[in-house]
This record gives structure tokens, sequence and C-alpha cells, in this order.
């Protein structure tokens, strides 16, 4: 049992080190460099002022607005996050898996 943990103790060691150069090469997604006073728009991929961007649709009981298509669904109904493989986020914009940082 100790060998076991003596060989798994390096390998762990190696992939945390790994993940943790990548978080910090790689910028978060979520992560633009918007100045004071701006958001970031994930759809338009852009930094906007606040109060300037997509405007909410007064959407019908029973309805959502989606940002992302600009338009009203049914609840329950909409664009759902796909499975993306370690290393890659999930675009609800284009609904399409992306590699981090790209």
């Amino acid at each position: 049992m100790r060998s076991f943990v003596r060989r798994l103790v390096p390998a762990v060691m190696a992939a945390l080190a790994s993940m943790a150069a990548v978080a910090i090469v790689t910028p978060a997604v979520s992560k633009a460099d918007c100045a004071g006073g701006e958001w970031w728009d994930p759809t338009a991929k852009v930094c906007r002022p606040l109060g300037v961007g997509p405007q909410p649709l007064a959407c019908d009981p029973g309805q959502w607005w989606d940002p992302t298509a600009n338009v009203c669904r049914p609840l329950g109904v909409g664009p759902q996050p796909l499975a993306c493989d370690p290393g890659q986020w999930w675009d609800p914009g284009a609904n399409v898996c992306r590699p981090v940082g790209g």
C-alpha cells in the first residue's frame, strides 16, 4: 500500500502543477479587461458601458427572455449546456464547446 501511495503522490503533484500553470498563464474566460463602469457582453464579445446592450423583451407570462438569441422562450426551453471536455467552456451564444482562452 505504501508503494502505491508513493507512486501516486508524484502523479497527483504533476497533475496539480500543470493545472496551476494553465490557470496562471491562461486568463479566465469570464474575465475581460473592461474599464471601470463597463461590463463584459459575452454574446457580442465586447465591453459595454453600464446600461447599454441587449434590453430584455417584455415576455408573456410563462416565458423568459433568452438574451443570447434575443427572443422569448417558454419556461424550460432554451439552450442547454453541453458536456464540454476538460479545458473547454460552453459558449451558449453559438452552442459549442470552445478551448479555454481561445
